[in-house]
């Protein structure tokens, strides 16, 4: 008798759990891509899409992982919408310290200091890859892989890249976040990963049903629809470099 209604009790518990859609097993895994899409901000998409041919180059020229340099780039200049990316091309923060070209100046944490300035934003990835690759305490860093981006960014935070602790964490969420290491082993010539950003477009408010009109007098069927011209399809113009 124990056993049986221990079996029956279980067959409802699963019941249960069928009916209200919250399996113990698919549950988690609905929470987490729901959340992943969540925080996809379109922005960050269209600055990957954008720059990662950059990246690559610099993966191929410096040997530091595009994952990495795409990373700090989206974290320093919050996507290229940063002041010092939209009006210095400054896609890095570095400081114009021991620099002899442009620089420009804002408060930073309640200080005033100056930046570096390109005319190009090539050049703020070129002179970041060189700000890494020509200093002695960074030098660490070129033992690692390309593909161990883990290495890399927690590499940064020892070497005193960023006064942040979390700085490499950060990087590494963005990484996984964004599929960065993707484009560790692609090639400039090889589409981007494919991310869907729909999920953080801003919710558009609903707008409001236009009024019935009135039923027209004459039957339809007198009066034959005119034929719409077909329209030729628009072919997408190719992200920006």
């Amino acid at each position: 008798m124990k056993a049986k209604r221990l079996l029956l009790f279980t067959l409802n518990i699963l019941l249960a759990y069928s009916v209200l859609g919250k399996s113990p097993e698919t549950k988690p895994v609905k929470e987490a891509a729901a959340k992943t899409a969540a925080v996809i901000n379109p922005a960050y998409v269209d600055y990957i899409n954008n720059y990662r041919t950059l990246a690559i180059r610099q993966q191929k020229k410096y040997r530091i992982p595009a994952s990495v340099t795409l990373a700090q780039a989206l974290l320093e200049s919050n996507g290229g919408q940063s002041y010092l990316a939209l009006a210095g091309n400054n896609h890095f923060g570095l400081k114009s310290t021991e620099w002899k070209g442009l620089s420009i100046c804002k408060y930073d944490a309640g200080v005033y200091a100056c930046f570096r300035k390109y005319l190009y934003v090539y050049s703020s990835f070129e002179d970041h890859s060189r700000f890494i690759a020509e200093r002695p305490f960074y030098r660490s860093l070129f033992k690692l892989s390309l593909t161990d981006y883990r290495a890399w960014a927690t590499g940064l935070n020892e070497c005193g890249y960023a006064k942040d602790p979390q700085y490499g964490a950060k990087l590494i969420r963005l990484i996984e976040q964004y599929h960065l290491d993707y484009y560790d082993t692609a090639d400039e010539n090889d589409p981007p990963y494919p991310l869907d950003s729909t999920a953080a477009a801003p919710v558009k408010t609903p707008a409001k049903p236009a009024a019935a009109k009135p039923a027209a007098t004459k039957p339809a069927a007198t009066r034959p629809a005119a034929a719409k011209p077909a329209t030729a399809a628009k072919t997408p113009s190719p992200a920006k470099k």
